[in-house]
C-alpha cells in the first residue's frame, strides 16, 4: 500500500504541471499573495461602503463650501461620524468620476446612510432649500429656545412651547418613556446649530432636535454613572452643571461635588436652580431669594430638582455621566468664572472670604 502511494506521488511530481509549478514557485506564491491582498482590499471596501451606524436616527446638517476638494469633504464627513473611511470615500468618488460633480450647499445626512447614498446625494444637489440657520446656545432654557424659533420666523413661541411636551413624542423616542407625561422637553432639545426648512410644523423641528440629543446621549458619550441615575436624572444634573460651570475643565469636578453631596444626602445648594425658580438671572442672590417657595430651590429641597433647568451641551452631559473622582463637597465662584473647591465647610468659608478680599482690591 505504502509502495503504491510512493509510486503515485512520484508520477505526480514528474508531471509537467508540477515541474512547471516547482520551477516557478516564487511566481505562483507572489500571485497567490496578490490575490489574497486584492480580496482583503475588496472586503475592506465593502465594509467601508456600509453605513457608519445603521441604527442611528440622527441627521446632521452637512455644509459643503464652494471650492471644497473631495479630500476635504471626506475628512469633514469622517470627523462628523458620517462615514467609516475618508480614503474609501475619496477613492470611490474619483473612480466613479463623481469628485468633479459634487455641489456646494447644505445637506441633511445621517450616519445610517451608505457611502454611495451620501455621494449620490451631494452630487445630485439634493440640498436643503429655503432654509433658516438658527443656533441654540448651550444653557438655553426651553422658553429661550422657543423665542429663538419665533425670532427666526419658523414658528410662534407659544406654539413651540405647547408642542414641546414629553407626551407628544413618547411614541417616537423610547428614552422619553420613563419621564413624566406632563413634563416638558426642557433639557432634551440639544443645543446646536441647525438648518431648518421653512413651513414645517413645530413637531418637525422638535423631532430633529430630539434625534440630535438621542445621538449625542446614547452614541457619543460613555457612561460611568456611579449612582445609577436614570436618563431624566442625568440630564437634570447635566443642566445644573451647564448653568454653574464656566470653564470646560471644571465641569467634571463640579459634577463630582454634586455626586458627593447626593451620596451624603446633603442639599445641592445650587444658585442656578434658584435662578430658574425665580425665572431671572442675578449676579448676587440674597437670603430672601434663597427662600423662594419652589421644588427647584435646592437650598430648601434635598436631591435633584424635579427636572432639567436648561439645555445642557455635550461637555456637561459627559461630566454628568462621568464625574471626577474628587473629595470636594463645596465650591464657590470667582469673578473671572473659575471656582475654588474645598472638602470641609471651614475651607469653604475661608475661600469665600479670600474671594471677597481679592475682589475688593
Amino acid at each position: 500500500m505504502i509502495l503504491k502511494i510512493k509510486q503515485m506521488w512520484q508520477k505526480f511530481i514528474d508531471t509537467p504541471t508540477f515541474v512547471f509549478f516547482k520551477k516557478h514557485k516564487k511566481l505562483f506564491i507572489a500571485i497567490l499573495n496578490t490575490i489574497i491582498v486584492i480580496i482583503l482590499i475588496l472586503i475592506w471596501f465593502m465594509m467601508m461602503f456600509q453605513p457608519k451606524n445603521t441604527a442611528s436616527l440622527a441627521t446632521v446638517n452637512f455644509e459643503i463650501v464652494s471650492g471644497s476638494s473631495t479630500k476635504q469633504i471626506a475628512k469633514k464627513l469622517y470627523e462628523q461620524d458620517l462615514i467609516k473611511s475618508p480614503l474609501a470615500f475619496n477613492l470611490y468618488a474619483k473612480i466613479k468620476g463623481m469628485d468633479v460633480k459634487i455641489k456646494a450647499g447644505n445637506y441633511l445626512i445621517s450616519p445610517s446612510m451608505s457611502l454611495k447614498t451620501i455621494l449620490n446625494m451631494i452630487t445630485s444637489g439634493d440640498i436643503l432649500k429655503d432654509e433658516v440657520k438658527i443656533t441654540i446656545p448651550e444653557g438655553s432654557t426651553l422658553e429661550k429656545t422657543a423665542e429663538i424659533f419665533e425670532e427666526s420666523g419658523l414658528v410662534k413661541k407659544q406654539e413651540f412651547l405647547t408642542k414641546a411636551k414629553v407626551e407628544n413624542f413618547k411614541h417616537e423616542f423610547k428614552f422619553l418613556n420613563n419621564i413624566p407625561c406632563e413634563a416638558d422637553l426642557e433639557g432634551f432639545l440639544f443645543p446646536d446649530t441647525y438648518f431648518f426648512q421653512r413651513g414645517k410644523l413645530a413637531e418637525s423641528y422638535i423631532s430633529i432636535m430630539l434625534k440630535r440629543f438621542q445621538s449625542i446621549y446614547f452614541e457619543d458619550v460613555e457612561d460611568n454613572n456611579p449612582m445609577d441615575l436614570n436618563t431624566y436624572e442625568i440630564v437634570t444634573l447635566a443642566s445644573i452643571i451647564e448653568a454653574e460651570a464656566k470653564l470646560e475643565e471644571e465641569r467634571p469636578i463640579i459634577s463630582g461635588v454634586f455626586y458627593n453631596r447626593l451620596k451624603k444626602g446633603m442639599l445641592l445648594q445650587s444658585c442656578a436652580t434658584v435662578e430658574y425658580a425665580l425665572k431671572e438671572h442675578k449676579d448676587v442672590l440674597y437670603i430672601k431669594d434663597l427662600e423662594v417657595d419652589s421644588p427647584y430651590n435646592t437650598y430648601k429641597h434635598p436631591g435633584l430638582p424635579p427636572g432639567p433647568i436648561c439645555m445642557p451641551g455635550l461637555s456637561s452631559i459627559r461630566a454628568a455621566k462621568n464625574p471626577a473622582n474628587v473629595e470636594y463637597m463645596y465650591f464657590v465662584a470667582q469673578k473671572h468664572g473659575a471656582h475654588l473647591f474645598s472638602v470641609t465647610y471651614e475651607e469653604h468659608l475661608r475661600n469665600k472670604e479670600l474671594i471677597k478680599k481679592t475682589e475688593r482690591k
